[in-house]
């Protein structure tokens, strides 16, 4: 028969009986504390890290919708000087008539007056008639795929081309020898048999010259990205705003041709910028190759960066560059560094002092070390402000000083966790930089449909100074101008909350002249406009040019909606209650989504593509309107239209009938 009492077991019970109840205790709060700082350093430090990459990943995307605003603004430019220039009577006389000559000298100034690398001008099929850098050229055939297009379609055309060197030799020796550059073996690029570029990447437009409604030849220029700076550094001062660390600039921002870069404050080993290095395979592969945009990690010439590509697309759809920016990668290696040294030594420095005060511990203190225990899951699980109560006459001030220890513990997790929070805030807020180039585009959209109206009356007053008609027009460009500055006083009203300026108006007066101003615009040339003005509505007592911001960015609003065709109905009345004129704004538009409806009149929230609006219209006018203590409200129906109702009260009430 086998013995009853294995030796082994004996022993092992003996040892349980004589180890004291003491150290079973603070062993077993060891191994808690020990698993609980390991579980929490572990989990804590990696969601940090996730969140803190996730955030900076998402601050570079909206620094490189800064930078497409920033180029795609420098070609509008382009294109909208061109379009100035080519309505000019003399560009088109001296074509038509052909004095090459001085249509060389006419537009060799406007080139140097814009700011072009190039400017040429063609006639209607499409044959170099004079250049801007060559005062006297014959007339010849050219391949121009812009000029093509812009003969072809009958209007204007701009985009980002690659413009051959034999093109640019043919403009300037000057602009090729800069289109020129030396390749330069560059880190995890992809291999290659080219030594030099000597291709020319471009911003370039083109625009239509007419004399009466016909065609008789194109007016084409661009502007040289290759070694042109202006862009990039532009972009690299409203992003980062000469942000550094350890005397390198935090971030940078790059234009390639192709893989190469050929704009770019990047900086080299040489402490130059890096023109001629090239961009790594991977990101090649993704961006060039596929088409699509990489966010993520990359090695940049020499260091890695956190960064944002985004193709660059010819007028044909082609890939024929990039645009780049990116930060580096090593300040938040180092705060995700400095993290996790944190949190260990907080982890560790609570469980050393767990161990001490467990180490004291006498009999009777397992029920306490329970609730002790369960107050540690809750703060494993993420509930930081949790704390114990402890009883000061246990276990001789030894259980208080074991809570006290383990208050402390949590309260400095809180501390730090609260301060991580704090952390990821303030990176939240470089998500601002990329707002200013949201405001910079939804500013200029709302200023050029005034500034249109002193272009038009400006021509006017051109072409005759003596007409009696001309101090109306004077009085107009002045009212045209003098709204550009309130359009601009809106915005910053948006912000400060500027109190209204009022006076008694009649409000179909007010809405009348928006109207009026706003009909004769090309989007609203196939819009029916239907008026049903009710004559005998009371005063309002309002800010007028307030209140025609309001109604403007409404029915502009409207207008896009419908992308220039349909019907537009407005409508004032008293409404039921005599105190209120509800003015209302229709269209035959698509309607919005019922998701969309709640947050329409949120600063920022835009339908519309990048570019085409701030999202600050409907929230301008929702401010205009609370500020006058009125009220506005939404109604929409997908696939039937949208209505806009605005409630002002009245000056004073109407006496009752």
């Amino acid at each position: 028969m086998p013995p009853e009492n294995p030796p082994e077991a004996t022993e092992r019970r003996a040892l349980r009986l004589i180890l004291p109840l003491r150290h079973r205790l603070t062993a077993s709060i060891v191994v808690v504390v020990l698993a609980m700082g390991g579980v929490s350093i572990l989990v804590g430090t990696r969601l940090f890290v996730d969140g803190l990459l996730a955030q900076v990943q998402q601050s570079v995307e909206q620094d490189l919708n800064t930078a497409q605003l920033v180029y795609e603004g420098r070609l509008g430019e382009i294109r909208a000087a061109l379009e100035l220039v080519a309505e000019e009577d003399t560009i088109g006389r001296d074509l038509a008539e052909g004095r090459a000559a001085s249509l060389a000298e006419r537009i060799t100034e406007r080139m140097e007056r814009i700011g072009l690398d190039a400017l040429t001008v063609t006639d209607a099929r499409g044959s170099v008639i004079a250049r801007g850098n060559r005062p006297v050229e014959p007339p010849h055939a050219t391949r121009d795929e812009i000029v093509e297009r812009v003969i072809a379609e009958r209007r204007s055309v701009a985009g980002t081309v690659i413009e051959p060197a034999a093109e640019l030799a043919r403009e300037s020796p000057e602009l090729a020898a800069r289109a020129r550059i030396e390749l330069v073996e560059t880190p995890r690029a992809r291999p290659t048999g080219k030594t030099v570029l000597e291709d020319g990447l471009m911003l370039k437009a083109g625009v239509p010259i007419e004399i009466d409604g016909r065609i008789v030849g194109t007016l084409s220029g661009g502007l040289l990205l290759s070694r042109d700076e202006r862009i990039v550094d532009r972009v690299k001062a409203t992003a980062y705003r000469g942000e550094t660390w350890k005397g390198s600039p935090i971030g940078t921002a790059t234009i390639f041709q192709d893989d190469v870069r050929i704009a770019t404050n990047v900086l080299g080993p040489d402490g130059k910028r890096a023109i001629g290095t090239r961009v790594s395979e991977e990101v090649y592969r993704q961006v060039v190759e596929a088409g699509k945009p990489w966010i993520a990690r990359a090695f940049v010439v020499d260091d890695w960066y956190i960064t944002a590509y985004r193709p660059l697309l010819d007028p044909g759809g082609e890939v024929v560059g990039i645009l780049y920016v990116g930060v580096l990668a090593e300040p938040f290696d180092a705060a995700r560094r400095r993290v996790v040294l944190t949190f260990a030594v907080v982890i560790v420095a609570g469980m050393v002092l767990a161990f001490v005060i467990a180490s004291l511990l006498s009999g009777g203190i397992v029920k306490p070390l329970r609730h002790l225990a369960d107050a540690a899951r809750e703060i494993a699980s993420g509930r930081f402000g949790t704390r114990v109560d402890v009883d000061p006459l246990a276990a001789g001030g030894e259980l208080r000083e074991l809570g006290d220890a383990f208050n402390f513990m949590a309260k400095s997790i809180e501390e730090r966790d609260s301060q991580l929070q704090e952390n990821a805030r303030k990176m939240t807020e470089s998500k601002k930089l990329a707002t200013l180039g949201r405001l910079a585009a939804g500013i200029a959209h709302e200023i050029n449909n005034p500034l249109g109206g002193i272009v038009m009356y400006s021509h006017m007053l051109r072409e005759d100074l003596k007409r009696p008609e001309n101090r109306e027009n004077v009085e107009k460009i002045g009212h045209e101008a003098d709204r550009c500055k309130r359009i601009v006083k809106g915005l910053l009203d948006f912000a400060r909350q500027t109190k209204p300026e009022r006076t008694e108006s009649n409000i179909n007066h007010v809405l009348n002249e928006v109207i009026a101003l706003l009909e004769h615009q090309a989007i609203f040339h196939n819009i029916d406009i239907v008026k049903n003005h009710s004559p005998g509505v009371p005063l309002v007592d309002v800010d007028v040019a307030q209140m025609q911001e309001v109604f403007m960015n409404i029915i502009l609003n409207a207008a896009q909606a419908m992308e220039g065709k349909g019907t537009l109905s407005t409508m004032t009345r008293l409404a039921d209650d005599k105190r209120t004129i509800e003015i209302e704004i229709r269209d035959t538009g698509p309607g919005i989504p019922p998701e969309s409806l709640d947050k329409v009149f949120e600063p920022f929230f835009t339908t519309k593509e990048v570019g085409r609006g701030t999202g600050l219209g409907l929230s301008i006018a929702y401010g205009i309107v609370e500020r006058h203590h009125g009220t506005i409200r939404v109604e929409s129906e997908v696939g039937k239209g949208t209505s806009f109702v605005i409630g002002i009260p009245v000056a004073e009430p109407p006496p009752e009938m």
